[in-house]
């Protein structure tokens, strides 16, 4: 494989596949679980309240949702006030035996980043907001690096400009020392909004992500991805960044659908022979799936000779 491939029966879950009544499934985190493939999808219930379900799979392409969301914005218990509006966009990182999941909490408040925990994915530990509003699209590090942990978010500007943000913790609830780690490129792709896609994972060259791009073109905006290469002993420093898009909305399921013209993941799994299964939404409306290699990735990688 040379390249990204999509799925050729995408998308592989919709509404239909859901066993209670939703409007949409789309951006799922995803983590390899007692082998066994796992998908946190945000589903859209009638109301346009968005809570997480998972999804099982043996195979990484056949998935099995379950019979009622895992996390819902009732179940938060003191977070509520945080939550009342939707849970959207997980992310999970494995560090050791536990499972931390980013996710935005949306409410009154404006868009928060939310942290969970668990080690079995049925009973959840809520450490609440680990950003000021308004932010989203957060991922964390799979360990620490420098004796800290890390996460990338996205403090959002206004409703149509964000830049990569890049901080650190002791202890996953007290964040700081912020910098910008990549700026929006106004004549490309990626030129009104940016932010994190899937979470870091670690290669002979340095930790490699996804990300997303947002470009507006009169009154629509079109969302791509794109890949960064970061230092492996520094986070903060950016060693790469494809100037292209690697996935562009082109098929009809990513074009046509709630929010048209877009591709976004939240989620990817990379195996033992090197390749890489990225899990996306087309349009806001589905769950897909494609395929990669992470030397493919890295090759998309063009040097960049600092972080801004």
């Amino acid at each position: 494989m040379s390249k990204l491939e999509r799925y050729a029966k995408n998308p592989i879950l919709t509404a239909e596949d859901v066993p209670f009544k939703v409007n949409s499934i789309f951006n799922a985190g995803a983590i390899k679980f007692q082998n066994k493939y796992l998908l946190l999808c945000r589903v859209e219930k009638p109301s346009g309240i968005s809570s997480l379900v998972k999804a099982w799979s043996e195979d990484g392409i056949h998935f099995k949702v379950e019979n009622r969301p895992v996390l819902t914005p009732e179940n938060h218990q003191g977070f509520f006030e945080y939550v009342h509006w939707g849970l959207e966009d997980p992310r999970i990182t494995r560090i050791g035996g536990i499972y931390y999941i980013l996710y935005t909490g949306y409410s009154a408040n404006e868009p928060v980043v939310m942290l969970a925990k668990t080690t079995d994915f049925k009973a959840f530990e809520f450490l609440g907001p680990i950003t000021e509003p308004i932010n989203k699209d957060a991922v964390l590090f799979p360990e620490k690096i420098d004796g800290f942990y890390w996460k990338i978010d996205r403090p959002q500007i206004t409703q149509y400009e964000g830049d990569i943000w890049i901080n650190r913790s002791p202890d996953l609830l007290h964040w700081g020392s912020p910098r910008r780690l990549i700026a929006r490129r106004k004549a490309l792709w990626d030129g009104d909004k940016i932010g994190a896609s899937t979470p870091p994972i670690r290669t002979e060259r340095g930790w490699l992500m996804l990300y997303h791009g947002v470009r507006t073109i009169g009154m629509s905006m079109i969302y791509r991805q794109g890949v960064l290469l970061l230092d492996s002993e520094n986070p903060a420093k950016v060693l790469g960044r494809s100037n292209e898009p690697i996935l562009s909305p082109e098929m009809p399921y990513e074009r046509q659908g709630d929010v048209p013209n877009v591709v976004f993941s939240t989620g990817w799994i990379p195996e033992p022979d090197g390749t890489i299964k990225i899990y996306y939404s087309g349009a806001d409306s589905n769950i897909c799936l494609a395929t990669t290699t992470v030397d493919y990735l890295l090759s998309q990688c063009d040097p960049v000779e600092d972080s801004q």
